[in-house]
Formats: structure tokens, sequence, C-alpha cells
């Protein structure tokens, strides 16, 4: 896959605190990326530090390669972001669109810009009338948002809290635009939230930061594969110690298939007796608890 997204050794100091240090990795063209964290442990700022709203003070950011992209407005004209988003309470929603294009200076005529906004609309499922954004619900500002962050036809996009004071309805709703902006757009996500459940049920991979430092979680290392042997079998466990985590007769690993057909086969030629196979899903919750 095409990274489109590189963060190289970043470090991130307010006065004499450590924000973030040395942190590395990469975001894949079309991926959705779950950017996880207790609060204060840097999500948003090291989504204002990829933006250019913040300084860092060591290591590289490269988009599509370029660690020069903040000062190449056309490099940057391709992200949209949702964040600390500031609404102009007394329009309505055509005119917020309207008037953040004219500050973005996109020079569109009146025509393409109308039908742009119209089609913005309609795919945030907002209204087009008179009815200003001071009388929206919550979940309706935060469609409005996503629309402002889709108005420059961005390939990469940074969600920061989107879910935050949402209903379920208005979650399953988000949610829905989120993934139908990857489908019609090919938009390129890193979307920072408290809302585990959700995260888990969207993104293809997780960052999760702590200590300063990030760890990535692929999805499937919350799915974990456990093996029952129906008694202690000590020659076969002592050849399989230094591949799988073993508790007296019980065999814990990642969920890989590959390595599971390899151990099951080992197993069996060795006539090892299991008792029990079972799956479990170790939720995005057990990061937070310090779980393995």
């Amino acid at each position: 896959m095409n990274i489109i997204l590189k963060v190289e050794s970043l470090s991130k100091k307010y006065n004499e605190t450590t924000i973030l240090d040395k942190v590395s990795f990469g975001i894949n063209q079309g991926e959705i990326v779950g950017l996880l964290g207790r609060n204060g442990s840097g999500k948003t700022t090291l989504m204002k530090v990829i933006l250019g709203l913040t300084a860092f003070d060591g290591g590289k950011v490269l988009f599509k390669e370029k660690d020069n992209y903040l000062e190449k407005p056309e490099l940057m004209s391709e992200f949209g972001y949702l964040l600390d988003c500031k609404l102009f309470e007394y329009l309505n929603a055509y005119d917020n669109l309207y008037v953040f294009d004219k500050y973005a200076s996109s020079n569109r005529s009146k025509k393409e810009l109308r039908k742009k906004i119209i089609e913005l609309l309609a795919f945030a499922d907002l209204p087009n009338d008179k009815k200003v954004v001071k009388g929206f619900s919550f979940g309706m500002k935060q469609r409005l948002g996503l629309a402002l962050s889709l108005l420059e036809n961005p390939k990469f996009l940074l969600l920061d809290e989107p879910f935050v004071g949402l209903d379920p309805l208005g979650v399953e709703q988000l949610q829905t635009t989120i993934f139908e902006m990857r489908e019609k757009y090919g938009i390129t996500i890193l979307i920072s939230s408290h809302q585990l459940s959700e995260i888990e049920q969207m993104c293809d991979r997780y960052l999760y930061i702590e200590s300063k430092h990030i760890k990535e979680v692929p999805k499937e290392e919350n799915i974990k594969i456990k093996i029952t042997l129906k008694a202690p079998q000590k020659q076969l466990i002592q050849a399989l110690k230094n591949q799988v985590l073993i508790k007296e007769n019980e065999i814990c690993l990642n969920y890989d298939i590959s390595l599971l057909n390899d151990l099951l086969k080992f197993i069996y030629a060795e006539d090892g007796e299991i008792e029990k196979l079972s799956i479990e899903n170790h939720n995005l919750s057990s990061l937070f608890k310090g779980e393995e």
C-alpha cells in the first residue's frame, strides 16, 4: 500500500513538558486509522502538528513524501479536518459553506460553488433552507463540520472526537457518513475518539498514545486465540514455549491463521490432546487498562 503520511521520530514539548517523544508511524492511502489515548496524552496535539497549527521540536512529518508540504498550498489543500470547528451561528448551513469557501479563496465560479454546496448538504443530510445554525442539534452541527471539512475535496481527513455529545442515532448517522466519505471520495481518515465501540467498528487499525510514545495496534491484535491442552504435556510445552505464551497447559496467541495452522499441526504430530480452542475479542478498553 502507498504511505500517504509518515511521521519520523517526532517530538513535541510545551514549555519543559514533553508531550510526544520520538514517535514514528505511517498511514496508508485509503485507511481509516483510530488515534487513541487517555485525556491529555497528545492526540489533538499530534493532529495540530500534522496540520501545521502548532510547531514541533524534532523529527519529521512527510505528506506524499514531502517534508515541506506545509509550505505548498497545493498539498495543504488536500487536508480536511474537524478540529475545534467554529461555525457562524446566525447563518444557515448553505451560507456557512459559502463563507468558508470564500475564506479558502478557491476561485470557484458561483455556479460551481452552488453545485458543490448543494451536493455536500445532501451528502451530510442537512437542510438547504433558512434555518440558522444556532437552532441546529449537536448532531447537525457535527455533520455541518464534516461538510466543511470536505469543501475543498480533501484526500486526507483528520477528525478529532467527532462523536462527542451525540446520541446513539447521531453516532450511527455520523458513522455512515464517514464510511460513505471513504467509499465515495477515497479519503484517508485519521480519527480520534473515546467512543471505543464505534472506533472498533470503523477502523482498519489503531495508534495508541501512551507515556509520550505511540504503539501501533493491528485490528487482529485485539483477537486472541486460546488453546487448552487436555493435560499438562511437559515435552510439548517445552517445545512451544519460545513460539507462544504458555501458562500451565494453556497456549495463548494473537490472531494469526497461519501460525494457528502450524501450531495445530505440530500439536497433533506430537500426539498432543486439545481440550478446548476458543477465540476471544479483547476490545480496545484493554489498552486503557494496561492489559496485553
